[in-house]
């Protein structure tokens, strides 16, 4: 069984107490080190906890995940054992998204929900991804994850690199390639106040594909755009987070809401 603390790892701490705690489901292939440039921001009154997958950093010794019922499972379970009585934002971006999502519908089930769920930089579940990598071979794959801007070329030349990642890298492809819903509900089934956010520059996940989530999510406006590309949550943490805390800065006044 996956533990709390093995899948919940804080990674930002404000530097005044936090009225609000992020929880954030990285993009497939992140680890850790893809999020360094959000330690500095303390700043922003907002506690940051990061998921880790199996397969990368303190988890690399367990199989990956290639099912997002799986990671959605497992983290619905450990949110259901916090103690922390501020209201929970849930965060997810790309692959995250899917995680995220899939998350908050188990956690509405069971009356437990978050206080709100932001999805970033991701198609709504009735629709195909872009890019099918996952049966590629390792060098047409890798090739895709470079111009996609997902990892560096050295990636290519790098034999141990390869070794390391690639298991980890094709397993969050066959997972995020294989997590398809179809077709869309008659009625919105999430139920929970939502953020949707679209990089300007985004070519693996058009506008149109994001706010399609609205025919999932009860209370979700049109997507907010943030300047950049699909990295632009790692590459301007700053904008990102910035978004989510003024949308859903009325929570920090009414914390029973």
């Amino acid at each position: 069984m996956t533990t709390t603390s093995a899948l919940l790892r804080p990674l930002v701490t404000a530097s005044e107490p936090a009225a609000l705690h992020l929880l954030m489901c990285p993009f497939a292939g992140a680890s850790r080190g893809a999020f360094r440039d959000w330690h500095p921001l303390d700043d922003l009154g907002l506690d940051v906890t990061l998921v880790t997958y199996p397969g990368r950093d303190h988890r690399m010794g367990e199989p990956c995940a290639e099912c997002i019922d799986q990671l959605a499972d497992q983290l619905a379970d450990a949110i259901r054992t916090l103690s922390d009585p501020r209201p929970l934002l849930l965060a997810g971006h790309s692959m995250g998204a899917q995680v995220a999502f899939e998350t908050c519908t188990r956690l509405e089930q069971s009356g437990t929900p978050p206080a709100g769920l932001v999805l970033s930089g991701c198609h709504a579940p009735h629709l195909g991804s872009r890019r099918q990598l996952s049966h590629l071979g390792d060098q047409a794959f890798v090739e895709q994850l470079v111009e996609i801007g997902g990892c560096g070329a050295e990636l290519l030349s790098t034999p141990a690199l390869r070794a390391l990642f690639l298991p980890l890298l094709r397993a969050d492809f066959r997972a995020t390639e294989r997590y398809r819903h179809a077709p869309a509900p008659p009625s919105p089934a999430v139920h929970t106040p939502s953020l949707l956010l679209h990089g300007s520059h985004d070519r693996e996940a058009g506008r149109d594909e994001v706010q399609a989530w609205q025919a999932w999510l009860r209370h979700a406006g049109p997507p907010v755009t943030v300047s950049g590309d699909h990295f632009h949550v790692t590459r301007r943490p700053r904008a990102f987070l910035g978004q989510v805390m003024h949308h859903f800065e009325s929570l920090t006044f009414y914390p029973d809401r």
